[in-house]
């Protein structure tokens, strides 16, 4: 029996768009900042890209199967607009402000976790992307394109 054509599913489209973003904070990083500023960047991009990449081809290949995968929009739509959410905000706030405020309300609003499991793991990737990579390593973390002007309003020197 031959395998199917390969069909765009859900998990396709997702492993194609990770694969998207990680290859442009790739090329971002590689095109726009200094060699020492753009170190992490490139490895966290670079490892996520092939990552992506090999899961994309693995989700490929399960889709030219015999399964005809069941797309649920109301269940996919809302994953979709997290991801992106979370993409956005640290766009705009940094890493060190979005990553903690997205996973806080990832946690409490979608997946209904305790309060207490919610602010422990925001606590937590606080300390680490501020404690183990601001402070402890010196790796200067995106700090996002408002957060600059945000300070700036708080101080008054706008």
């Amino acid at each position: 029996m031959t395998p199917g054509p390969v069909r765009l599913t859900s998990t396709v489209a997702l492993c194609a768009a990770f694969l998207l973003i990680f290859s442009a904070a790739v090329l971002v990083a590689r095109l726009s900042y200094p060699a020492e500023a753009a170190s992490m960047p490139l490895i966290v991009g670079g490892c996520g890209a092939a990552l992506s990449l090999l899961q994309l081809i693995r989700e490929l290949r399960a889709s030219r199967g015999a399964y005809e995968e069941q797309i649920n929009l109301r269940k996919d739509v809302p994953i979709y607009l997290w991801v992106w959410a979370f993409v956005i905000a640290i766009v705009a706030f940094g890493f060190v402000i979005a990553a903690p405020v997205m996973l806080f309300a990832y946690l409490r609003l979608r997946s209904r976790e305790p309060w207490w499991l919610c602010i422990a793991l925001a606590a937590a990737v606080v300390g680490l992307l501020y404690g183990l990579f601001e402070t402890a390593l010196g790796v200067p973390l995106f700090e996002g394109l408002l957060t600059p002007h945000i300070e700036d309003w708080i101080r008054g020197t706008a």
